[in-house]
């Protein structure tokens, strides 16, 4: 699995043991499960170094047909295919660490109505204290509240 190989392609191999045994084994033996599951993040890893090797693998992107040189758009399309392909997998093995961001805006409404003058002064930012100078400047005798 550190190889990037899959379980099932382990277990089809000879003298490995069946999936269903290793099923059994994880269910069954903690410390089988803890190397299992350290040698499943090396797997993860495997294929992100992986995914950068298969995007930068220029080679087979064009075919000679005729003496042209002309774009092999299936052989792109695979790559892209198999970058997915990790990626997804990525996702759900470690989620943690390759998992998609989920981020959250909150709106939260009140009726106005429910607050105090004091959480109403402070929403448009004044401290509900008179102003020292009216906006008519000195003298007038108005406070504004």
């Amino acid at each position: 699995m550190v190889d990037g190989v899959s379980l099932r392609k382990i277990c089809e191999m000879e003298g490995m043991p069946s999936r269903r045994s290793v099923f059994y084994w994880l269910k069954d033996n903690e410390d089988f499960r803890q190397r299992y599951e350290i040698a499943r993040l090396m797997q993860v890893e495997y294929w992100a170094h992986e995914i950068i090797e298969i995007a930068d693998d220029t080679s087979g992107d064009f075919i000679n047909e005729r003496g042209e040189r002309v774009v092999d758009h299936e052989h792109i399309n695979r790559a892209k295919l198999r970058v997915d392909a990790r990626k997804w997998l990525m996702s759900k093995l470690h989620p943690q660490r390759y998992g998609d961001r989920v981020t959250a805006d909150v709106t939260v409404r009140r009726d106005l109505r429910e607050l105090s003058d004091t959480e109403l002064l402070q929403i448009v930012g004044r401290s509900g204290e008179p102003d020292p100078m009216p906006a008519g400047g000195e003298g007038e005798g108005e406070t504004v509240h």
